[in-house]
């Protein structure tokens, strides 16, 4: 081999690896220098936004101010996040940073601005409730569409129209009184005529049986049976829905296995509106307005059957475990103070049934104050929206004219911290009815009292919970006497925040009778 050859095989063997290692080296470098800007100028943002950022002077744990703490580690066990916001809120005050883009609220005048005056959107946690990307009346963010489904189903929870729907729940309250006295007459445990009731269940039950009377247009029959398909799906998915959003992986997997279908209940449902559809008979209930939207002039007020599903199945989620688990809260209240329970039942005592009904008309207790008031501070001390009301800000916001809220901030509505609030309420954790009546020393802070929210995105459907309430608490008052059992008082100190606010047995027993009057 001679020396040009070797030249040559030297030269070749150069440019095919060692140039190619230089080559890739360089590369690596390359790469690296964009990784180290990167993290660099990620790491330089966080430091800034932490410490000069619009939310920099907004309290708040350490850790917020540079990452979100999945609420799967916060919130243990599960279901007690509303505990962890109102120590936040005993620690740093009415306004603290829960992480870098998250701030969370209890001043009154704040909150209305939010909710009310600058009626921010749903923050974009409410899209992992939507099936499928399916909007409802709870679930959409989007204000516009919002708006126009409000419009469109509004005429249901209409006062004029909830007269009409009272027969339906008279109906399905004297079924729940029936399947008392015979859970009384089963249980009875001695001779004082008292016997075991899950109180919680029935009105559980109860109150399915009057959404689907009202809104399907036929019960379910709980009371009597306490099994039926579509309100065990629905409760099963219920308890589910915060895993969407404590584990946003899940929603992906639901999605793809279809997870959040059920072809029962889709068949159950389809079958039930084309039969109404068909029929020459109308039914005045909240199904008939929803199918009676087909024929409206405008097309985009047409809803289709599975719109129809959509939201039908929204009220009874809604007009169900919402109604239930206040008046389940009244009386475990009334419970802890009977001089309470028997003020009420004289106030209902004195208000005698029409023509012989077996019941009270609604017309008839809607007025009664000390019902309201029973009701009013059971809201009160047992919010519904315990975890507070999440928003986001489309624009700049400067709250109370003084705090910047910089475009795309999260902004939770504490509606627990400001109903206990004593800069507000006197005595606010103690349940005291009696702040609400006009003989109060000291009037109620309406201004920090939002059981149904507030401003464009109030519950629709307020009235006619109201309505339940009043008939179902009022019915059980003044039929029935009650006698407390201590380790179901105890136990129902242990209140979880699901979608609902609820206790963690999803249970409660009472030793009840029918009072002899009666």
């Amino acid at each position: 081999m001679n020396y040009i050859d070797l030249y040559n095989k030297i030269e070749t063997w150069y440019h095919t690896h060692a140039f190619n290692h230089a080559e890739k080296d360089s590369l690596k470098r390359i790469g690296s220098a964009v990784a180290i800007t990167y993290i660099s100028y990620k790491i330089t943002s966080k430091l800034y936004n932490a410490y000069f950022g619009p939310l920099s002077d907004v309290p708040g744990p350490f850790y917020a101010k540079f990452f979100q703490v999945p609420s799967a580690i916060t919130d243990r066990p599960q279901g007690t996040r509303y505990r962890r916001l109102m120590s936040l809120h005993d620690k740093y005050g009415i306004i603290y940073k829960l992480d870098p883009s998250t701030i969370v609220i209890s001043d009154k005048d704040w909150i209305k601005e939010i909710l009310v005056k600058d009626d921010l959107p749903k923050a974009p946690l409410y899209n992992k409730l939507q099936d499928d990307g399916k909007q409802t009346l709870f679930n959409t963010t989007d204000k516009v569409f919002h708006k126009q489904r409000r419009r469109i189903v509004s005429p249901a929870f209409a006062m004029k129209y909830l007269n009409s729907l009272e027969q339906f729940m008279d109906s399905c309250t004297e079924a729940f009184v029936d399947r008392i006295n015979r859970d009384i007459q089963l249980n009875n445990s001695g001779t004082d005529g008292f016997g075991s009731v899950d109180i919680w269940e029935l009105l559980q039950c109860v109150a399915l049986d009057i959404i689907g009377s009202t809104a399907f247009g036929e019960s379910f029959n709980m009371v009597d049976t306490s099994d039926h398909f579509i309100p065990v799906s629905i409760t099963r998915a219920m308890r589910f829905a915060p895993n969407l959003i404590m584990y946003p992986f899940l929603g992906k997997l639901v999605k793809i296995f279809g997870l959040n279908q059920s072809p029962e209940l889709d068949k159950f449902m389809r079958d039930l509106i084309m039969k109404r559809l068909n029929s020459e008979q109308r039914r005045n209930d909240i199904l008939q307005i929803l199918i009676d939207t087909q024929k409206a002039s405008d097309q985009e007020d047409r809803l289709t059957v599975d719109t129809i599903i959509a939201e039908v199945i929204l009220f009874l989620v809604a007009g169900s475990e919402t109604t239930s688990n206040t008046t389940g809260f009244a009386i475990i209240e009334l419970l802890r103070h009977p001089e309470k329970m028997n003020r009420l039942r004289d106030e209902i005592d004195n208000v005698p049934v029409e023509n012989d009904e077996a019941l009270h008309s609604h017309d008839q207790l809607k007025h009664l104050p000390y019902l309201n008031a029973i009701i009013n501070e059971t809201m009160r001390l047992n919010p519904i929206a315990a975890n507070g009301l999440s928003r986001i800000a489309n624009s700049d916001v400067t709250l109370g004219g003084k705090i910047f809220i910089p475009k795309g901030t999260v902004v939770i509505c504490n509606l627990n911290h400001a109903q206990r609030n004593p800069s507000y309420w006197p005595n606010p954790e103690k349940f005291l009815p009696e702040r609400w009546l006009d003989t109060a020393e000291t009037a109620p802070c309406m201004d920090a009292f939002y059981p149904f929210s507030a401003g464009s995105r109030n519950c629709v459907g307020k009235q006619f919970a109201l309505q339940e309430m009043r008939l179902t608490l009022a019915t059980l008052v003044k039929r029935y006497e009650f006698k407390p059992i201590p380790e179901e008082l105890e136990a129902a100190k242990d209140i979880r925040q699901f979608i609902t606010l609820t206790v963690q047995k999803n249970s409660f027993k009472v030793m009840m009778k029918k009072r002899q009057a009666l």
